[in-house]
């Protein structure tokens, strides 16, 4: 078993020797079967095949389409100009557009840099940099949502060469973690892509589902743009099949060496399907440093997923901080106020409209629907699921057996579906739900920024007798915020929307860890003298997590800022805020 890295700075692993990060063959996640896949062509598991096998690029053709990462970093000169300043400052107002190539030359002791790009003070955009004396690796690279800025702050260039990256590592793939990196390929990246088994299989399902909706936002903006130029998408589907010949799957529970001087290895984090949190050690020499990424953290008790599983030890952990300012309800008391709300909900005649994040959340209420329904709690309901992601992230949730919790005398925990449910794949199918009443709608995004669930808001919230049940975290300048937030006159498609409808919100839902179960996360992390930031929360919640850290811990927690940067040190304290 690994074990950290000395406080003393010496490397506490034996016999880490630097392997090849390729491998010419996976098994398949239930056949045994081995295949492999040549670059360039799509990974076999994505949405489109339907396949169970799990592909990866073979040893010999990947080194030549892509460039051995090792010998990369040999050939690439030994100083660079210096692109960050020093720790603590931030990256200039235009980093996007002087951008230094090569690698940064590490001084005296310095053994890593760990750059904040994107997930502080907000909680989309989630974004970190390490770069070592030979090497560059991105862990996540997510999409900005819901601010005013937001569609600006993802069409500017990278910080940083694309080209220049040796790997990128998802802790999941939420689209804010995972959805610029389509973007990252078609702007130069030829490196490999980390990610957990499960993650493949939804990337295909999420970055093609974002592919469309940006094609069609596109058209619909160009069309009013009058004799403007023409914008363009971030990027295609094209790009998106390109990013996904690049993956390379990974088995939770295990570590992996991915480029020379740096290995991971992935811990379960609950939250959805495949997430997880990095565990990432840094070496040079005989000296290491271990870093902790949190990703995002589920819930203790989660309904069907496994629950967390939080690495002990550390140097520097980043901890997100969605709900750092509160706890959630238990989730029985959550399931009460979902049974009362849909029993209420019914009994005028109207519709229950329910924005849902596509993977996770859909197949979690669809679950309670059908668990209610057994327990005589609420009436048999129809119940649409109307949204093709979420349909295919349902059926991929079948296909995982070991990412979910046992039921006694099982192999794996039922889960429930409604007994009068039905799906809609076709845009024709969804149409004709404006016509129907009485019925519950599950329609993606969860934050009502696109998706059906747009369509059946503009229909249906201006009649009194709709009910809209928020089931997510809605993030500041969403539409799901604004209605949550008790608007009277919302924009939908360019058209004000009077707002007659009831408007609910469910926070015991949420497949993020409250301020307790935070707390409890990282406790044995801090236990073993890790420094903390705390980063993926609007700047009042993380605030509160840390105020609650130093009461309860007596651990000043760090804030950094977008372009904040830390050194990892050889000797002495190896973190030094």
């Amino acid at each position: 078993m690994d074990t950290m890295p000395a406080r003393d700075g010496e490397f506490g692993i034996a016999n880490w020797n630097v392997a090849v990060p390729f491998t010419p063959a996976i098994k398949s996640t239930t056949s045994g079967r081995m295949c492999s896949v040549q670059p360039g062509s799509a990974v076999a598991n994505t949405a489109a095949s339907g396949s169970d096998a799990v592909a990866k690029p073979s040893t010999t053709a990947t080194a030549a389409a892509f460039g051995n990462p090792l010998a990369s970093a040999r050939q690439r000169p030994a100083t660079s100009t210096a692109r960050f300043g020093t720790r603590g400052t931030r990256l200039p107002a235009a980093m996007g557009t002087k951008r230094a190539r090569g690698f940064r030359t590490l001084e005296g002791d310095e053994l890593a840099h760990l750059t904040f790009l994107g997930a502080v003070g907000e909680v989309t955009g989630s974004s970190y940099l390490l770069e070592t004396a030979r090497a560059r690796i991105l862990f996540d690279c997510g999409m900005h949502q819901g601010e005013r800025y937001s569609r600006s702050a993802n069409a500017q260039p990278f910080p940083f060469e694309p080209s220049d990256l040796d790997a990128v590592v998802l802790t999941h793939a939420h689209i804010d973690h995972s959805g610029r990196l389509p973007k990252l390929v078609r702007d130069g990246f030829r490196g490999t892509i980390h990610a957990t088994l499960p993650s493949g299989d939804l990337l295909g399902v999420l970055w093609r589902d974002s592919a469309h909706l940006q094609q069609q936002d596109m058209e619909s903006e160009n069309r009013r743009r009058g004799g403007k130029p023409p914008i363009e998408p971030l990027y295609e589907v094209a790009d998106v099949e390109h990013a996904l010949a690049r993956l390379v799957l990974h088995p939770f529970d295990r570590s992996v060496d991915l480029v020379e001087g740096v290995r991971v290895r992935f811990a379960r984090a609950g939250h959805i399907l495949g997430a997880a949190s990095v565990e990432t050690w840094v070496r040079s020499e005989t000296f290491g440093r271990k870093i902790v990424f949190s990703g995002d953290v589920g819930r203790r008790h989660e309904p069907l997923l496994l629950p967390p599983a939080p690495p002990q030890e550390a140097d520097l952990v980043l901890l997100e901080s969605t709900y750092g300012d509160r706890d959630h309800k238990s989730l029985e008391a959550t399931i009460e106020e979902f049974a009362v709300a849909l029993r209420e909900a019914t009994r005028d005649g109207g519709n229950v409209l329910i924005p849902v994040f596509a993977v996770g959340r859909a197949q979690e209420i669809l679950h309670f629907i059908g668990l209610l329904e057994r327990q005589g709690r609420i009436p048999e309901l129809p119940v649409f699921l109307d949204s093709p992601m979420a349909i295919r992230a349902s059926e991929l949730y079948r296909e995982f057996d070991d990412c979910f919790q046992r039921s006694e005398g099982s192999t794996r925990r039922e889960t429930l579906e409604p007994r009068r449910f039905e799906i809609c794949r076709t845009a024709a199918e969804s149409a004709a739900l404006n016509e129907r009443r009485g019925i519950v709608i599950l329609a993606a995004s969860g934050m009502c920024e696109g998706g059906r669930i747009l369509h059946h808001l503009r229909h249906h919230l201006g009649r009194a007798t709709t009910d809209v049940v928020f089931v997510g975290f809605q993030a500041e300048g969403t539409l799901g915020r604004a209605l949550v937030s008790g608007a009277r006159n919302v924009h939908i498609f360019g058209e004000m929307v009077e707002v007659h409808a009831s408007v609910s919100t469910l926070g015991g839902f949420s497949a993020h860890a409250g301020q307790g179960e935070l707390v409890e996360w990282v406790q044995p992390l801090l236990a073993s003298g890790a420094r903390l930031a705390l980063v993926h929360g609007e700047e009042a919640k993380r605030s509160a997590l840390a105020a609650k850290l130093q009461e309860r811990a007596g651990v000043q927690a760090w804030l950094p800022q977008r372009g904040d940067r830390v050194t990892l040190w050889k000797r002495g304290d190896p973190v030094r805020f």
